[in-house]
């Protein structure tokens, strides 16, 4: 079976990824041979969408079951559609999470594991912010953070904006 291990480096001695959709590497492992190839993951900067991207290359790629950290809703959907289990790993190295799963000591998770991307809905406010939350700076999600968060104050960056809900 052709599993991917999401990685943060090359081959099976690097560390599982605790993130799917932005992870550095996909490592590919023949569970069989225990022959590995890795690929670069061209969705970890991605302004959006990482996960669903993500999850159509490793599906376009041959990958039969995923191992990683944590997946999103909208990967896990995409991977489910396409037959394609998810199995949680804690950690460790590509190798170890690969023996893990033929030994079955884990288990595949029908849910996401992890939110949805925020990156790109405005929930997180940021840029210039006064006491609860009134920050009016351009977040990582273009949000404005006018919601009743704990604000920072004052900062610029990441000082205000409450979480938006």
């Amino acid at each position: 079976m052709q599993v991917v291990v999401s990685s943060t480096g090359e081959g099976l001695d690097a560390q599982v990824s605790p993130i799917f959709g932005r992870c550095a590497y996909f490592v590919f492992v023949d569970t069989e041979t225990m022959e590995a190839r890795s690929l670069l993951n061209p969705s970890v900067g991605a302004m959006g969408g990482a996960g669903v991207q993500s999850s159509q290359l490793v599906i376009s790629e041959g990958a039969e079951a995923v191992l990683t950290g944590n997946v999103g809703p909208n990967a896990i959907g995409v991977l489910q559609a396409a037959g394609v289990p998810v199995y949680p790993v804690p950690g460790g190295t590509v190798r170890e999470a690969v023996l893990a799963l033929k030994q079955g000591e884990i288990g595949a998770t029908p849910d996401a594991t992890a939110p949805a991307d925020t990156g790109k809905t405005g929930l997180t406010g940021g840029g210039q912010g006064s006491g609860m939350g009134g920050g009016m700076g351009m977040g990582r999600g273009m949000g404005r953070g006018m919601g009743r968060g704990q604000g920072g104050g004052g900062g610029r960056g990441a000082g205000g904006g409450g979480r938006q809900v």
